[in-house]
């Protein structure tokens, strides 16, 4: 068995060296090089991707990097590009080390954080504050909200607050037990605990934990033995007074098919909801990114990807990674280059969906304040205005009634948005004042 298991690493360093002179040195650098070896053996050779849309850009290259495998090792193996934490990698890693070392009590679950992922490379926004705050709070000792569950959409920084977690503490009290797992691999884990009988390897390994970061709690929907099992490792680990963080992709009282016992303990700390980006944050992102990779884009370009890409940060990563790729590889950095890149991400087709947030946003990109500028009660001209135009705009683009209106901005009354729109509609009177042509400016922004 273990000469028929070939090292991982030592093929893909030798396979590198092929495989950088077939690709473009931005495609090598950018997709290829950040992958890591995860398994191989006599047939199989898993690679992972950094993400989801790094893996999207992968998975063609598959025939390419099984030619570059044969001609450097002169091995036939079928390629995998997964994700770290796919079903797929976990399951082969496990067969692996099961063959090798029976016991699933290790550190391992330490080794899997992902050193990138700090607090000092988290942008802080309004949509992540307090999540960002509580889990500061927690790598200092805090323990005054235990457990602590975050919940949000995919790619919005849930997995790398947690994993800045877990490096925080290695660095500040490096004799506490760390364990991060995540669900889908604790699952997985006491599956095969079931089979082979070795509960006390596996109850040694994550009831002895002082802090268990497990993520994407919502995999143990369904799982009623599983539940149980960490219903008793929950108990012992708050009892004893250990630290307990948790993501999810919603809310606990959301988790239908979850013991109501577990619902109960899940909603009995802090429960943090993680919003999108806004524009600054996005914004901030990518100015970030800039910083790391040593590249600049003009800030058209810079708006054009925030613009777009608002859902989530993986989004708004692959695109960016996408545009520098592109820009590079034509030797032109212009908004038309990005355009070019990004128009299979952007589909044509789908119809902006314009929402007072989406308003509040391009109106204050327009006037060059903040969203919160905007959401205040400050009464300044050049706040108070921009104001005045994200209501008219609700009113006349969104067919809002006005006391929605005045409920969406911080609870103004009826008369207030009243005024603020016929002061608007007055102004839009003269075609060339600087109102009417500001308008007609976000206007295109927000519908072209």
């Amino acid at each position: 068995m273990g000469e028929a298991r070939m090292d991982a690493k030592k093929i893909w360093s030798q396979t590198l060296s092929v495989l950088k002179d077939e690709v473009s040195d931005i495609k090598y650098k950018t997709f290829i090089l950040p992958m890591e070896p995860a398994f191989a053996n006599d047939d199989l050779f898993i690679l992972t991707a950094q993400d989801a849309f790094s893996q999207e850009q992968l998975i063609p290259m598959i025939p390419l990097i099984k030619n570059c495998i044969s001609a450097a090792t002169g091995k036939e193996l079928d390629v995998k590009i997964e994700l770290p934490d796919s079903s797929l990698t976990l399951e082969m890693i496990h067969q692996h080390t099961s063959s090798q070392a029976p016991s699933v009590a290790s550190e391992s679950s330490v080794s899997q954080l992902n050193p990138a992922y700090t607090f000092d490379a988290f942008i802080v926004g309004s949509g992540n504050r307090f999540a960002h705050a509580a889990c500061v709070s927690v790598a200092e000792g805090g323990k005054q909200y235990n457990p602590i569950f975050l919940y949000g959409g995919s790619g919005l920084g849930k997995t790398h607050l947690m994993h800045a977690v877990g490096n925080a503490v290695k660095q500040k009290m490096p004799n506490q037990k760390v364990v991060y797992v995540n669900c889908e691999r604790f699952v997985n884990e006491f599956i095969a605990t079931i089979q082979s009988g070795k509960y006390d390897d596996f109850r040694e390994k994550y009831r002895n934990a002082d802090f268990l970061l497990i993520d994407d709690i919502q995999f143990l929907e369904r799982k009623e033995q599983t539940q149980v099992e960490f219903f008793h490792t929950f108990n012992e680990l708050y009892e004893s007074g250990k630290m307990i963080l948790m993501t999810c992709d919603k809310p606990p009282q959301s988790l239908s098919s979850l013991e109501e016992r577990l619902r109960s303990r899940f909603s009995s700390g802090l429960i943090v909801d993680i919003q999108p980006a806004d524009y600054e944050t996005r914004i901030a992102i990518l100015n970030r990114r800039m910083q790391d990779e040593h590249i600049n884009l003009s800030d058209d370009i810079v708006d054009y990807i925030a613009s777009n890409f608002a859902s989530n940060i993986r989004e708004l990563d692959g695109a960016f990674k996408t545009v520098v790729a592109y820009c590079f590889l034509a030797n032109s950095f212009t908004l038309d280059d990005a355009k070019i890149a990004l128009k299979d991400m952007i589909s044509p087709k789908q119809a902006k969906q314009v929402t007072p947030e989406i308003i509040v946003e391009v109106v204050a990109r327009a006037y060059n304040i903040t969203v919160s500028d905007i959401m205040s009660n400050k009464r300044s001209k050049e706040i108070l205005v921009p104001r005045q135009v994200c209501m008219f705009l609700c009113r006349s683009e969104l067919n809002m009634t006005y006391p929605k209106i005045g409920e969406f901005f911080a609870g103004k009354d009826h008369s207030t948005v009243l005024h603020a729109c016929n002061k608007i509609e007055t102004s839009l009177k003269d075609e060339n004042s600087e109102t009417s042509i500001r308008i007609d400016s976000i206007k295109k922004r927000l519908f072209n």
